[in-house]
């Protein structure tokens, strides 16, 4: 198996998700990059630059992976859309370099040089300038306010009862979150979280660890307290689950998985 570089932090985890899921695909299927590049049209460079997340790598290359490893692309197809929607916001949002224009701390105008500076009070004895600016410091505190609070809340992709119920995770290990399995649209939920494609490992921590380790109990697999702590035992439990559902026993948890602990 190769040993892969670091993933970087993109701005979304949603990017390292995809890497992630293609990294092990390639890893268990034994297909070189030798290979990916002669029978995809896509080049060795190409593949290794998707394989560490520095490029989105088009869906085409998405489906021809699954391909050659034998793998079912609906669920890496969804990985993809999903990254494909977080390169497309990052694309969108304008970046600004410290010493232009538009970054923080910098005026949108920047004087030129020799040019007479605005004097610091007004005609009603000099706090002309100070009273704007004060108001539009405080304008802006609260349009962000406002704007984190609205983006926080998302109201406009609808709610999701089971993981906004929940609230905040916050770690405590060892500490049990309630398991209370049950059957709805033909697949099983422990009320902690809907996901089917959050991929989770050693380290990952969240209400989406607590429903995989309460739907791994109730199918048989002990992964010690359901604490949302993906820990060495969880991973344990992972494994012997996906050997017996005939997934690949890499233990970590991904969109086949999900859809066996589901079923």
């Amino acid at each position: 198996m190769a040993r892969w570089q670091e993933l970087p932090v993109p701005p979304d985890q949603r990017v390292r998700q995809l890497a992630a899921r293609i990294r092990m695909l390639k890893d268990h299927s034994g297909v070189s990059l030798s290979t990916l590049a002669a029978r995809t049209p896509y080049s060795r460079a190409s593949w290794e630059s998707y394989l560490n997340a520095e490029k989105l790598p088009p869906r085409d290359a998405v489906e021809e992976l699954a391909r050659l490893c034998g793998a079912d692309p609906v669920g890496l197809l969804m990985l993809w859309r999903s990254a494909a929607e977080a390169w497309e916001e990052r694309r969108a949002r304008p970046v600004a370099r410290y010493g232009t224009p538009g970054h923080p701390g910098v005026p949108a105008q920047l004087p030129r040089p020799g040019a007479p500076q605005p004097a610091d009070g007004g005609e009603d004895g000099g706090d002309g300038g100070v009273r704007p600016k004060v108001v539009g410091v405080l304008g802006g505190v609260v349009l962000a306010t406002f704007v984190a609070g609205l983006l926080a809340g998302r109201p406009w992709l609808g709610p999701e009862p089971a993981d906004v119920a929940q609230g905040v995770f916050t770690v405590r290990r060892g500490q049990e979150r309630g398991c209370a399995v049950t059957r709805s649209g033909g697949f099983l939920h422990a009320g902690h979280s809907r996901t089917e494609v959050r991929l989770l490992d050693v380290g990952s921590t969240g209400w989406e660890v607590v429903e995989a380790q309460c739907l791994l109990r109730h199918r048989g697999y002990e992964p010690g307290a359901a604490d949302g702590v993906y820990g060495p035992r969880t991973k344990r439990a992972a494994r012997a689950f996906q050997r017996a559902s005939g997934l690949a026993p890499d233990g970590v948890v991904g969109p086949d998985t999900w859809g066996a602990l589901r079923r």
